[in-house]
């Protein structure tokens, strides 16, 4: 009978376990792309950024990126804040490295790494 026990205990913690992490999975952020239908869509900046947050998504652009985006119509705003969030995702990087030798710095609960998405 304890042995029964010592088992439901188990499947119950493995099963709160893979519940917890259920929550950590995020939708992918968009693509490029899909920011450029977004704003030809007419999406407020606001919502394109939100969605950004959202997904955590980051974005390495170069200038002349910067500009091809800008002449196909995406928002000043939305520009502005994926060179923000492509610096901070720089300095979050900086700070994990240095502050690495701390085992509570890389705790996952405590930090939500940034989604670098590469341009094509």
């Amino acid at each position: 009978m304890p042995l029964r026990i010592n088992a439901i205990a188990a499947i119950l913690l493995c099963l709160v376990l893979v519940s917890g992490c259920a929550g950590l999975q995020h939708r992918p952020p968009p693509s490029i792309d899909q920011i450029v239908e977004m704003a030809k869509a007419g999406r407020p900046a606001e919502e394109i950024i939100r969605e950004l947050q959202e997904t955590r998504a980051v974005y390495p652009l170069t200038a002349s990126q910067i500009v091809r985006l800008h002449e196909q119509g995406v928002p000043d705003a939305v520009l502005d804040y994926m060179q923000n969030a492509y610096a901070d995702s720089l300095r979050w990087e900086a700070r994990a490295q240095y502050q690495g030798a701390y085992w509570w710095h890389d705790c996952l609960y405590c930090y939500h790494r940034p989604v670098i998405v590469m341009p094509r």
